[in-house]
């Protein structure tokens, strides 16, 4: 025992120099975790010698991935984001292994690698994307509905293939190979419906009054919610079941995604997942044969090019055809040049199988390696790739983003351009429906888009910083525009090209924008921002005359009603 807590801290420490190395570099953390296990293991700097237990270490964090998985996994929100999000993926999945299977038949590798390793190289990290996405404050945009919808697609094939995968295993070697092989494909496939079957029954009229009740108690909501996930993992892989525990994770996760603390569940799983996760992609590093490099690297580094360039261009492309602008379909086709977590497990399923080869998994560790780093820089730098690149771009623009033209505004002109009706634009819409002069709406998210529609506004979908939105809302004839997006580069974009479309005009557009802090502020009033709404100073002047009232706590009462009002409105 005494060698595993050695064993473990040490590998935690190097773990976390080598991840603070990568952060400099600005790179994923499940980068520094494979390379620590590449230390760990073919470099030979250290030699696990509880190799067994780290193994099942490692198990735990893919059952408990794949539970989180099932537990974020909102079948309405695909429904919602519409048949696009869907028939893109699908495309993607396809060409992609298509044209994957035949370029890595001609590197050399068998039928039977190449089969699995082609759907692989369709899978994008939903954990590294949807991070990145968050960080640019783009998760809400129109290219990142629709990524969403594609990696929730893209995550709900992989789950099939999975499964799939599961009932080959229990036909070769589980308590149901006895049985022809198609015999065990059908006994595969009831014994899969009883337990989605069972475990919706679960969920629907079970787990709602569980929940009910331990829902105030922290601990015991944790204590089951592992015990639950882990233990339907345990229970499905019995040879009777013939799953693996990865599956019986996801429906652990799916069964609870439709109660109501999902997310608090959630939010009490991520660290304990975060950490074995750790574990696995170690293990999967340590794993690595580094003997025949020289072939390896050039068979991961075409593969790589491929995932980088490929994926993008289908994506691209089916976005184009879908009547999305060049813009939106490249954000969106930069997400997916990387291979996933999914794509690891899928090989490692195929290892643990005899149908891959160690050298199989290592082709695919290093796909990954190769791709997440360079993509992150990709996605971090996707705009100013964009400008770059626009001019070869446009060629894509298929359909004239028929797709992005909500409203018309052919006859705007001296107009209010509101860019931004989410939060703070929300509030100011009522007071510009009372005023004669016309005003436009300019949103990325096509829900918000289509409301304000459906109300009788004029309503644009769309980046504001792509030039077509730009001219839709016609800001170079509006008298007044007001910015609430809270991206600061995206407002200087804007600037930038109001200046520009105004320098010959002798009457300037009015300019009220939103900065985040003071920084941002002084550099708006700099660049001639007739107003900037400062949150933190307004709501300070708010708060300082709510203080300096004489009755506080009748103020205070009817501030709050109205402000529910407004919530609840």
């Amino acid at each position: 025992m005494n060698n595993l807590f050695f064993e473990l801290t040490t590998v935690l420490i190097l773990a976390g120099l080598v991840s603070f190395l990568v952060s400099l570099l600005k790179q994923p953390s499940i980068i520094a975790y494979i390379l620590t296990g590449v230390i760990v293991g073919p470099l030979g700097y250290y030699r696990l010698q509880q190799g067994d237990t780290f193994s099942a270490l490692a198990q735990i964090g893919i059952t408990l991935l794949l539970f989180m998985v099932g537990l974020q996994l909102d079948i309405a929100q695909l429904k919602r984001l519409g048949k696009t999000a869907l028939l893109v993926a699908l495309g993607q999945i396809i060409f992609t292994t298509c044209i994957g299977y035949l370029i890595l038949r001609i590197l050399g590798l068998s039928q039977i690698t190449s089969l699995y390793l082609a759907p692989a190289l369709t899978f994008s990290s939903t954990i590294i994307v949807v991070k990145l996405l968050g960080e640019k404050k783009d998760m809400q945009s129109l290219y990142g509905k629709l990524v969403v919808g594609i990696f929730l697609t893209q995550d709900f094939v992989a789950i099939l293939i999975l499964m799939a995968l599961s009932s080959m295993g229990s036909a070769n070697g589980g308590f149901y190979s006895s049985l022809p092989l198609w015999q065990s494909i059908i006994m595969a496939l009831i014994r899969g419906l009883i337990l989605v079957l069972t475990v919706w029954w679960l969920s629907a009229k079970v787990f709602p009054k569980v929940l009910q009740y331990v829902g105030n108690n922290d601990e015991l909501m944790l204590v089951l919610s592992l015990a639950w996930a882990l233990g339907l993992a345990s229970f499905v892989s019995l040879p009777i079941m013939g799953f693996s525990l990865e599956i019986g994770g996801f429906l652990a996760g799916l069964s609870l995604a439709r109660s109501g603390v999902h997310y608090e569940i959630s939010g009490k799983i991520k660290p304990i997942r975060d950490f074995f996760i750790i574990i696995f992609f170690i293990v999967l590093g340590s794993g690595l044969i580094l003997d025949n490099l020289g072939s390896l690297g050039t068979q991961a580094l075409w593969l790589s090019l491929f995932v980088l360039i490929g994926n993008p261009l289908i994506v691209m492309v089916l976005l184009g055809l879908s009547g999305y602008k060049p813009r939106t379909g490249f954000l969106a086709g930069v997400t997916v040049a990387q291979v996933s977590e999914f794509s690891l497990i899928l090989v490692t399923s195929g290892y643990q199988l005899g149908h891959l080869q160690k050298a199989d998994v290592a082709l695919m560790t290093m796909v990954a390696i190769i791709t997440i780093a360079v993509s992150s820089y990709m996605i971090m730098y996707a705009s100013q790739l964009f400008e770059k690149l626009k001019f070869i771009l446009k060629y894509f623009d298929f359909r004239k983003g028929a797709a992005e033209k909500h409203g018309s505004t052919a006859v705007l002109k001296n107009h209010i351009v509101l860019v931004g009706a989410h939060r703070l634009g929300h509030h100011l819409i009522d007071t510009l429906k009372k005023q004669k002069t016309p005003f436009v709406i300019v949103d990325f998210d096509p829900e918000i888009v289509e409301h304000y529609i459906g109300k009788g506004f004029l309503a644009v979908c769309g980046d504001i910083t792509d030039s077509f939105v730009q001219e839709q809302a016609n800001i170079a004839a509006a008298k007044l525009i007001i910015s609430t997006v809270p991206d600061f580069n995206d407002n200087l974009s804007l600037l930038h090209f109001i200046k520009t479309a105004t320098a010959n005009k002798r009457i300037k557009p009015k300019l009220i924008f939103i900065a985040q802090d003071d920084a941002e502020t002084k550099i708006l009033y700099e660049n001639n921002i007739d107003y900037v709404i400062s949150p933190h100073f307004m709501g300070g002047l708010h708060l300082a005359k709510i203080l300096d009232g004489r009755e506080l706590s009748s103020g205070l009462k009817k501030l709050r009603e109205h402000h529910l009002g407004i919530l609840n409105s």
